[in-house]
């Protein structure tokens, strides 16, 4: 991950935080996150889809993204994120 983390968060702090510090760092208008498709069954969910946001840099970005949930009594326990790491490392760091 581009801030430091990694691919994934486990539990509801890890989850909060990533979505509530290290994502407006980042990410800091016009966010959209666009589900094509969503699967789930009673323990996992994956669903996917386009991200469009303005970077702390002012390029924007856009990319595809995959996400699966892990599901622990019914709550998102554990996100694992997957997306297009050569697209986005062009965006973040060389602005293109």
């Amino acid at each position: 991950m581009a801030l430091g983390g990694t691919n994934h968060m486990v539990g509801r702090d890890a989850i909060v935080h990533c979505l509530t510090v290290d994502f407006p760092r980042m990410f800091v208008a016009d966010v959209a996150l666009d589900f094509r498709w969503f699967y789930a069954e009673q323990r996992c969910g994956r669903g996917g889809g386009d991200h469009a946001a303005t970077l702390t840099n002012a390029h924007a970005y856009r990319n595809d993204y995959c996400f699966v949930f892990a599901l622990r009594g019914g709550l998102i326990h554990r996100v694992r994120e997957y997306m297009d790491t050569a697209n986005g490392h062009r965006m973040v760091f060389d602005g293109a």
